[in-house]
């Protein structure tokens, strides 16, 4: 029985070697990307996939430690901003870290990870409000109103550490200003209200370039001094990931993927262009998916939620795409993308002193070109695009989010 058992698994990775072999015989020229339908619907699942359990435990457990010492000792940071890049969800990557370990939502979460506050969001909104000149007054207003809930019939007592059971989760510091006169006048309330107010921690998600350039105007990390920056995403945490989409995808047996869906794509190298970004990780994933030319239908119709691709798929290493010749105002309209993230174009035009007209048409122009991508809420960089322009602002001298360092 086990001679049969091994000579199962000999058989089994002889003909995986032969396919791949096979499969590395055939040209890249032979190749093409996925039909335009098709990438849609595999761009939906890469978006639907969710992060790493330990990569959210990472984030989790920071949180958890900074907290968890604001409460024990007097004199420990009341704040922690999480910083991510420009293109990175940090503020919903803190959000699913902070449910990861809330008892109501994870009945299973061990009791010594399980969260000991009172999570409180007072204020509702994700983008930055129509009239950027009215964040300073929403911000006074609803911690105004959290503070007249706080308040109890006996004295006040400073060093009374079980009032600390308080976390306010913030919307992200990026979108609660605007680079104009007056603009970060909400940052520098809150940077001072959060100091004076030591029984709250304050949680508070921001972007890298963000973060330098309100340290650089208004000193922002000498009061919320305690910073923690999203976890890396190395080769081994990538290919754990990303490999099982591609599973769902193929229609052949798992032992056919080493010559289909996984190729021999350079995790080490993949990692690298990615430079620990999840959103970039997922659109270079997408990149490095090929069809043979001679197995592309004439008319692809769109997949259904679960399945398959219908034609044998390969994977080969993805590339970053090369940027477009810029002119000077797009060095400055993508800088300001960076840094606010995601923006309508009124307030570009008004953080940039341009006239929206050519705000509009620059934009545009950028849009068709792929570097910005539109949406509801306004203009903000396509992640895939990321690692070459913070290169080449880098070497343009802007501010960066590396001029933290």
């Amino acid at each position: 029985m086990v001679g049969e058992f091994v000579k199962t698994i000999s058989s089994q990775l002889k003909t995986g070697l032969l396919r791949a072999q096979s499969a590395s015989q055939i040209s890249e020229n032979q190749l093409q990307p996925l039909p335009p339908v098709w990438e849609l619907d595999v761009w939906q699942r890469l978006q639907t996939l969710p992060l790493p359990d330990t990569y959210l435990a990472t984030v989790a457990d920071r949180i958890a430690q900074a907290i968890t010492a604001w409460q024990k000792n007097l004199d420990a940071p009341n704040s922690l901003v999480l910083l991510g890049s420009p293109v990175d969800d940090t503020a919903a990557v803190l959000t699913a870290a902070l449910t990861s370990i809330a008892p109501e939502a994870n009945p299973d979460v061990d009791p010594e990870r399980a969260q000991r506050w009172q999570t409180l969001r007072p204020l509702d909104w994700m983008a930055r409000p129509a009239d950027p000149m009215s964040i300073k007054a929403q911000l006074v207003k609803a911690l105004e109103q959290l503070s007249e809930t706080d308040e109890d019939d006996g004295e006040d007592h400073p060093n009374d550490l079980s009032r600390r059971q308080t976390v306010i989760v913030l919307p992200p510091l990026e979108q609660c200003f605007l680079r104009c006169i007056g603009g970060w006048q909400g940052v520098e309330w809150l940077r001072d209200t959060a100091g004076a107010q030591r029984d709250f921690f304050w949680l508070i998600p921001c972007n890298t370039w963000a973060w330098a350039f309100l340290t650089r105007v208004c000193q922002v990390d000498a009061y919320l001094d305690q910073t923690a920056d999203l976890p890396h995403l190395d080769r081994d945490g990538l290919c754990d990931w990303l490999t099982p989409i591609g599973e769902t995808l193929a229609n052949s047996p798992a032992e056919d993927l080493s010559s289909s869906v996984l190729g021999k794509i350079s995790w080490s190298n993949f990692a690298e262009m990615s430079e620990d970004s999840p959103e970039i990780a997922r659109l270079l994933w997408l990149r490095s998916l090929r069809l043979q030319a001679a197995d592309l239908p004439e008319q692809p119709q769109p997949l259904k939620p679960d399945d398959v691709l219908p034609v044998p798929f390969y994977q080969v290493q993805p590339t970053l795409p090369s940027l477009p010749d810029l002119e000077a105002l797009d060095y400055h309209l993508v800088h300001a993308l960076m840094m606010h993230g995601v923006t309508p174009r009124s307030q570009l035009a008004l953080s940039l002193g341009q006239p929206e007209s050519i705000v509009h048409v620059r934009g545009q122009t950028l849009r068709q070109a792929g570097v910005l991508r539109l949406s509801r809420q306004g203009l903000s960089i396509q992640p895939i695009h990321y690692p070459r322009l913070a290169s080449e602002f880098a070497s343009n001298n802007f501010l960066t989010g590396d001029d933290r360092r």
